[in-house]
This record gives structure tokens, C-alpha cells and sequence, in this order.
């Protein structure tokens, strides 16, 4: 009974904790986001940072490797989302309109190898047909911060709690989120904010 308190009051700490750290990105985000060229900048940093750790990556040798297998953990630790995702923290004090003007432009996904996924109006993912796959910055970024932070869930299970889920093809979801990021790259390669800092 007692260590059954015991786990109780620790998850209630993990959970306070990761409640606080959640509501101080978002305070933190919000005030950079005020100001359009140094949160695109920052965004863009964190995006090429994701490229060059995805360009060392051999994608062939995740075709049957398992989501909690130490080489994912070791590429989920190197690929950072913490700005990524802070492109959702939205409040009504600062809609920064201007920001989301330019995050609505589009770009188009090569699909040479025919392994993009898309995902459909009713929220089944479907293999794209097309050579290309055309999204928004936003529609690509929540699909990147998306998969990531299942696989970094998946990760932590055991080879016992996974035997419920289905098997993630996790060379197609490598490949998504590295074509992903090189799309926002390059539409944002045009950006005035962008220009003279793009590699």
C-alpha cells in the first residue's frame, strides 16, 4: 500500500514538472515569437541542425530495427523539436500574424522513391502516389513533431509492451521527416529574414 502511495506521488511530481517545463516553453516561445526575423532564424537553425544529423544517417539499416532499439535513442536524443513545436504555442496577446503569413507557403516534397505518407482528411496515413507531395510549412512541421514525439514515447517501452502495437516502419518515417524537414528548408531559403544566413 505504501509504495503504492509512493508511485502515486512520484508520477503526480513527474507530471507537475512536466507541466511547469511545458507552460515555461510556451511563455518563453511566445515572447521570442514577437519578433518575426529572430523566431524564423532560430527556426531555421533548429531545422538545418535536423538535416545534419538526419544527412549521417543510413535509413537502409532501420528497416527492421525495433523503436526502442538503442540506435533510435540515439537519433532521438540529436534531433531537437523545442522550436518546432513552439510554432503552435499560440495565444490571443500574440498572434504575430506576419509569422503565420509566412508559415502558411507551401513547398513541394519529393517523392522519388515512392515512400512519402501523407496523411488523409480522415486521419489514416496513405502512401503518396504523386513524384511530389505538396504542404504548408505548418501541415509539415505538426507532422515532424508529430512522428518524433511518438517514436520518442515508443522508445521507452519494453520488447513486452510493444508485442500490442503495430510494427513502425521506421526507415519510411526517417525518410518522411528528413524530406519533410528539407521542404520547410528550402521554402525557407527565400524568406528575407532567411536570405543572407542560407546554406
Amino acid at each position: 500500500m505504501l509504495e503504492s502511495i509512493e508511485s502515486g506521488v512520484s508520477i503526480a511530481a513527474k507530471s507537475g514538472d512536466f507541466i511547469e517545463t511545458v507552460i515555461d516553453k510556451i511563455e518563453k516561445y511566445q515572447r521570442i515569437k514577437q519578433d518575426t526575423t529572430v523566431y524564423l532564424r532560430l527556426l531555421y537553425i533548429e531545422i538545418v541542425n535536423n538535416l545534419e544529423v538526419l544527412k549521417t544517417v543510413n535509413f537502409d539499416k532501420f528497416t527492421n530495427t525495433k523503436v526502442n532499439d538503442a540506435q533510435i535513442k540515439t537519433i532521438l536524443k540529436l534531433l531537437q523539436t523545442d522550436i518546432l513545436e513552439s510554432v503552435f504555442y499560440k495565444s490571443d496577446e500574440n498572434k504575430n500574424i506576419e509569422l503565420y503569413e509566412k508559415l502558411r507557403k507551401r513547398g513541394k516534397i519529393n517523392n522519388r522513391g515512392q515512400e512519402l505518407i501523407r496523411t488523409s482528411d480522415k486521419g489514416d496515413e496513405v502512401k503518396a502516389k504523386s513524384s511530389f507531395v505538396y504542404e504548408n510549412i505548418l501541415q509539415a512541421i505538426s507532422f515532424v513533431v508529430t512522428k518524433i514525439e511518438v517514436m520518442r514515447k515508443y522508445s521507452t517501452l519494453t520488447n513486452e509492451e510493444l508485442l500490442i502495437l503495430k510494427i513502425m516502419n521506421l526507415r519510411t518515417r526517417l525518410i518522411n521527416i528528413n524530406q519533410r524537414l528539407l521542404m520547410i528548408k528550402n521554402v525557407m531559403d527565400g524568406f528575407d529574414e532567411i536570405k543572407e544566413m542560407a546554406r
